[in-house]
């Protein structure tokens, strides 16, 4: 029964829907939120809780569109949370009729009639029973149903109005689709398609306002109408968190018994502890699972008026008598008002304390003092987050102190045996953190440079104020400490809260050998340069040399021509 989920895309896994989930039904796979479908009681807290409104509801909205669509008769079985909800209620069921619902009926008529069967029940049974459990929440009734089975005895055996109602319009149109608008998650429980099913869909008031904008229908341009069927008098209170009306009072009273009005599941959970360990005294019990009831339901719209201005609201139109007309009186013959509620089995695999205490030295809770109870991977205790990490519904990196461990273990790790000079300085330059290769490079101890402005080192001072002013990184910044006689490529990055981070990479040895090559290639030229001049002289001397032998030998042979022309003469 996939009825709703979380959207994978917006979890970001920060456990608030495990820190209110009263049952701990979030499971965790892969990183990522699952409701357990056998473990929840769809009480809605966990959407109410999700930061980034990752929920994701299987909602009716085109079923019922597509209804309207093709002329099907519909029935609003509307909660009354909308008096209080909306500025003009009047003017929100003209909109529901506009939309194309054919009857509009308050949820809260089926009231007097589970007023009257209350009345009843506690009437015939005061005396055998120490507790009588009202049974219009179904959060709260799906809760004993899987958790505390030996409190389904004290469940009035009594439909909620929103059943109750909705078998009397299918007994009076079987074909129509009677449809819950409403405020509340958990009676979607209650519409879940099945046969014979007395509500065919559910529509949140959120989605009904979604409808209205598709459909261009404003609440505010229409005329004020009153729904088909409406309480008596002051049957809106039943979206009140216990109010009673006066006959159950009454009743209750006259029998002996104490009336508490709980809501909310954290002290629902009180309450239900208190009644199994037999410390609570006899009494009659409204109760709801969402804080002042269903005025406080998860999908109440965000911009609708505040908590208790709903409540005031609520309150102060059942005072004046309601819609002060006469509703038509419900024809209760041939309907069951009956319920069934049946124990529904839950996972209970529990680890011995072997299993638990290695789960534990997983988390690094190794002994009882390591155990933090922080809550913060949503479960109150450590053994509780590591019973769930056995039953597969959590993982041991939940546990956000283990990971900060972690961290601060890698960090650690890493600043201490890294080969770059690193520290850390506070918003004043002041040194906060020296690494030991920063000890020895740069003449100091931790100890001594703690507290001490970074002038100490000399290695600049208007670079890291820079970094603050621009509350940026300054990346890649060759700096000479020649005190140190040091070169270094220096990285400051910058932390949220005005805090430098440097690193600075020793690059001394590479700008030596770069100072030798330089010198060398110097020398080469220079060498090259004396042997070309001295390649020149030579060249010079050898021409000059043979420029004078040249000549010489020019003479020589001048003379011997003229000698041999002589001698041919004669």
């Amino acid at each position: 029964m996939r009825l709703f989920n979380f959207t994978v895309s917006n979890c970001q896994n920060c456990n608030k829907c495990v820190r209110e989930c009263p049952v701990k039904a979030i499971r965790f796979i892969n990183n990522e939120a699952k409701i357990s479908e056998t473990r929840c009681i769809a009480c809605g807290q966990c959407f109410e809780a999700c930061p980034r409104h990752a929920r994701n509801v299987q909602n009716d909205v085109e079923k019922v569109l597509s209804s309207i669509e093709h002329g099907k008769r519909l029935v609003a079985v509307l909660d009354s949370a909308y008096m209080g909800t909306f500025k003009e209620p009047a003017k929100f069921v003209s909109a529901l009729r506009e939309l194309g619902f054919d009857s509009v009926q308050e949820m809260a008529a089926a009231s007097e009639k589970i007023t009257e069967l209350y009345i009843k029940y506690i009437n015939e049974n005061a005396g055998k029973q120490k507790y009588f459990i009202s049974s219009t929440c179904p959060a709260t009734y799906i809760f004993i149903e899987k958790y505390h089975h030996e409190l389904i005895k004290y469940l009035m055996p009594v439909a909620s109005p929103m059943v109750m109602l909705g078998r009397v319009i299918k007994k009076e149109d079987p074909e129509c689709m009677a449809v819950y608008i409403g405020p509340c998650l958990s009676k979607k429980y209650e519409t879940f398609p099945k046969e014979g099913a007395e509500v065919d869909a559910h529509i949140t008031l959120v989605e009904i306002l979604k409808m209205f904008r598709r459909k261009g229908i404003s609440i505010d341009d229409m005329e004020p109408s009153v729904p088909d069927l409406v309480p008596a008098l002051s049957g809106e209170n039943y979206s009140i968190s216990g109010d009673m009306w006066p006959d159950l009072t009454n009743a209750v009273e006259n029998n002996g018994y104490d009336i508490l009005k709980v809501n909310g599941m954290d002290n629902i959970k009180e309450l239900f502890e208190s009644m199994e360990n037999d410390t609570l005294d006899k009494c009659y019990i409204g109760i709801s699972a969402c804080t002042e009831s269903c005025i406080n339901g998860p999908f109440i719209p965000w911009d609708s008026n505040g908590l208790f201005c709903r409540r005031q609201k609520i309150k102060a139109f059942a005072e004046k008598g309601g819609w002060g007309i006469n509703s038509k009186k419900i024809n209760w013959d041939d309907v069951d008002t009956s319920y069934k509620f049946i124990p529904m089995k839950v996972p209970d695999n529990k680890p011995d304390e072997a299993e638990i205490r290695k789960i534990l030295a997983e988390m690094g809770r190794k002994t009882k003092a390591d155990e933090f109870d922080c809550g913060a991977c949503g479960y109150n205790t450590c053994r509780e987050k590591a019973i769930a990490v056995y039953e597969g519904m959590a993982n041991v990196e939940m546990c956000w102190p283990n990971l900060q461990a972690k961290a601060r273990r890698i960090g650690d790790l890493f600043f201490r045996n890294s080969i770059n000079i690193l520290f850390l300085l506070d918003k004043n330059l002041n040194i906060l953190q020296l690494n030991p290769v920063g000890e020895r490079k740069l003449g100091f101890r931790a100890e001594e440079a703690i507290g001490k402005p970074v002038d100490i080192f000399n290695a600049g001072r208007d670079i890291y104020q820079q970094s603050l002013n621009i509350k940026n990184d300054i990346l890649n910044v060759k700096m000479k400490l020649r005190d140190k006689n040091l070169t270094v490529i220096t990285n400051i990055v910058y932390i949220e809260g005005d805090e430098i981070f440097v690193l600075m990479q020793d690059i001394t040895k590479e700008e030596e050998r770069k100072e030798e090559l330089a010198k060398l290639k110097l020398h080469t030229v220079d060498t090259a340069q004396k042997v070309i001049e001295k390649q020149m002289r030579v060249a010079q001397e050898i021409a000059s040399l043979l420029g004078e032998t040249t000549a010489e030998t020019k003479v020589v042979l001048n003379r011997l021509k003229d000698v041999v022309l002589k001698e041919e003469g004669d």
